[in-house]
């Protein structure tokens, strides 16, 4: 089984997470992708909502389709979260499947400056996915992030442009968020007043 994985905070998870892994799924052949929401992210502030509610959000925007799945293994782990921990255990969890790491450019450019890259690289292939606005690397760009060609799968399919920051701006200035955000997620936001100025 080929087990693409999404981390990230969700804070809420939006159209754009659902997008990246459909594309995923289609330029890596991929028969699975699992969402991780973020326990205590190394290199970002803390979230808005809790781990629970993230998960929450996650699984409701996944429900219905059966190539999704969502883990815990980051929110009920205490310290920082390290992508290489999720692997090894997304890995010790799935021990038949091969496992991507599905990224954008951006996050996958600054890999060499993550916790034990090399591991990282060594467990997962880096499923790359285009970004609104953001033109897919180069051979040469690759390259020159530190990474192998050879273990970058390239996907350049076209996603929505959505960041969870304008969203929350968005819910914060009373605005509709419908169309951003799975049906399903839009009312949990609403039932539990998240992201409320």
């Amino acid at each position: 089984m080929r087990l693409g994985v999404v981390g990230g905070t969700f804070d809420p998870m939006h159209n754009g997470h659902i997008a990246a892994a459909e594309a995923a799924i289609d330029c890596a052949e991929l028969d699975e992708v699992v969402f991780v929401p973020t326990g205590t992210p190394p290199h970002r502030p803390p979230t808005v909502a809790s781990s629970e509610q993230r998960l929450d959000m996650c699984r409701l925007a996944t429900a219905d389709d059966p190539r999704f799945s969502v883990s815990d293994v980051e929110a009920k782990r205490s310290g920082p979260s390290y992508t290489v921990d999720t692997l090894l255990a997304l890995r010790a969890a799935n021990p038949h499947a091969e496992l991507f790491l599905v990224l954008g450019w951006d996050a996958a450019s600054q890999l060499r400056s993550w916790h034990r890259p090399d591991e990282v690289l060594a467990i997962a292939p880096i499923v790359v996915v285009s970004r609104p606005g953001r033109s897919a690397p180069e051979e040469a760009d690759i390259k020159s992030a530190g990474l192998d060609p050879a273990r970058i799968v390239l996907c350049p399919h076209p996603t929505p442009s959505v960041s969870g920051s304008g969203i929350r701006r968005a819910i914060a200035a009373g605005k509709s968020i419908a169309g951003l955000v799975p049906p399903a997620v839009e009312r949990y936001i609403a039932a539990h007043h998240l992201y409320r100025a």
